[in-house]
């Protein structure tokens, strides 16, 4: 059976590059991506790059694995592509693409140049207990150095669920990253991990 708390917590689906984060002892050891969901390909080098990557945590006992989001914000792929005309080089089709190129790309100072930024949005392992809730782990992925995307609320009922993907249906659009769709998650650790 499920727990008492029957919450939800909706958080925007940005569309992007998934990214796990490895720290060791406060200091970020590897960066991966998804792959094929074994196993992803090493871009710690790339990844260091990014400025909203903190390289060590304030807390230097602290061992964590996070996933992410990296992205590129629509501002920076303008400016990236108008660089590209002017050199006549091809143009990039969207910032999801981008994203992924700069993070493959063998010499660090060019995935650099390309600004992308990350958000984190799990707390998948910890060498503490992890919190009860989604709505506490994100709270404490903030208090860890992590950026979150701030606009994640904790729905009381699926009706109020419904209210936030209406609201994000006519906002996405004004936000500098591309939003495909909102991520619906239960807001109890036990009853995610019973589901």
């Amino acid at each position: 059976t499920l727990g008492y708390d029957k919450s939800y917590v909706a958080e925007l689906k940005i569309d992007g590059l998934k990214i796990v984060l490895n720290y060791d002892h406060g200091r970020l050891v590897t960066a991966a991506t998804r792959g094929d969901g074994m196993v992803g390909e090493d871009v710690t080098a790339n990844v260091r790059t990014i400025e909203s990557v903190p390289l060590s945590l304030d807390n230097n006992d602290l061992s964590v694995v996070v996933e992410g989001e990296i992205w590129l914000g629509h501002s920076d792929l303008a400016a990236l592509n108008k660089e590209r005309q002017k050199h006549g080089e091809p143009l990039l089709a969207n910032p999801r693409n981008a994203a992924a190129g700069a993070i493959r790309q063998l010499d660090p100072r060019l995935a650099a140049a390309r600004r992308l930024q990350c958000f984190v949005y799990d707390l998948a392992a910890a060498n503490f207990a992890l919190p009860d809730s989604q709505f506490e782990e994100l709270k404490k992925l903030q208090e860890l150095g992590f950026k979150v995307n701030r606009h994640f609320a904790r729905c009381a009922t699926i009706d109020e669920v419904i209210v936030y993907w209406r609201h994000w249906q006519d906002k996405a659009a004004a936000e500098d990253y591309k939003v495909d769709g909102i991520v619906v998650k239960v807001n109890d650790r036990v009853d995610q991990e019973k589901l």
